[in-house]
């Protein structure tokens, strides 16, 4: 598997076909003696910040941090989670399981709060 062609900026859902956002990065392991292996894919705006430039990464952090999403971020799943990897990336996990949930719910909870939101 080609990890960069077959993984990144692709759409991942949850086990109930769910939109969680895409694969912001990944995250490779390696063991003494052995090639890297896929250890887990990262999704956030941290991630992909990072991803694209270092400050980019820094303010995407800053942002969260402000909105109240501090815990998990950016939200790395295990690569045993992912259950199929085609024109989208599926999970075996629900939204819910994951700290992918926690940044979605921040930010509606500020976006209610402009004016003229609902």
């Amino acid at each position: 598997m080609d990890v960069v062609r077959d993984l990144l900026d692709k759409a991942v859902v949850d086990r109930h076909g769910h939109e969680m956002g895409r694969v912001d990065g990944i995250l490779l392991a390696q063991d003494a003696g052995q090639p890297p292996r896929l250890s887990a894919i990262l999704i956030g705006p941290a991630a992909l910040g990072s991803r694209l430039h270092p400050a980019l990464g820094r303010l995407a952090t800053a942002a969260e941090r402000w909105l109240g999403v501090v815990r998990d971020q950016p939200a790395a799943i295990d690569c045993a989670e992912i259950d199929d990897v085609g024109r989208k990336v599926t999970l075996r996990l629900t939204i819910s399981e994951t700290a992918v949930a926690a940044v979605e719910q921040r930010l509606r909870a500020w976006v209610l709060k402009v004016p003229g939101s609902r």
